[in-house]
């Protein structure tokens, strides 16, 4: 059982690998995404869609009510309903919670991997091995393209955050 299981992770890690190489490689990316918050069953609360660029560092957010920038070294988050701007340092978990590729680098780090793949799309499940505030991260990886299409950000007792990932567009 332990080999199984360390086969397991071998082959999450290394599908993890190409799916990140392939987005490095595409940055400038620009998605479509569809934002959902979860109840504890799974159940949407909200729903928001909108457009997401990612470069090396960097990435913007663009939706209806809601703008955020990020440089690099500081996030700016636009508010319409209250005509307000927070700034955020860019290293926070906050704000590197909004990129994918901070998500799929660094969330890998204190986290157990497991792979389920039903040759469609497989997912890559990373559980903490501490309390981090987070219950579990899974990527939803297609197979045939290694291209991430969506995440979902358990919290524990809260519910989560379920991010679908369409209209991919690199270089842009």
């Amino acid at each position: 059982l332990p080999l199984f299981a360390q086969n397991g992770a071998d082959k999450a890690n290394a599908l993890l690998d190409r799916a990140l190489a392939g987005l490095k490689a595409d940055v400038p990316v620009r998605m479509d995404y569809t934002y959902r918050l979860l109840d504890e069953d799974g159940e949407a609360l909200q729903e928001d869609r909108g457009v997401i660029y990612v470069g090396n560092g960097r990435y913007a957010l663009l939706m209806q009510d809601m703008k955020v920038w990020c440089d690099g070294a500081t996030q700016w988050s636009y508010m319409r309903e209250v005509d307000e701007v927070y700034v955020t340092d860019a290293a926070s978990d906050e704000a590197q919670n909004l990129s994918p590729l901070y998500i799929m680098e660094h969330y890998r780090t204190g986290r157990t991997v497991s792979l389920a793949d039903d040759g469609v799309v497989a997912v890559v499940t990373l559980q903490p091995m501490a309390d981090d505030g987070t219950e579990s991260v899974e990527l939803h990886i297609r197979n045939s393209d290694n291209r991430l299409v969506k995440m979902i950000i358990y919290m524990p007792g809260q519910g989560g955050v379920e991010v679908l990932l369409d209209g991919y567009a690199a270089k842009c």
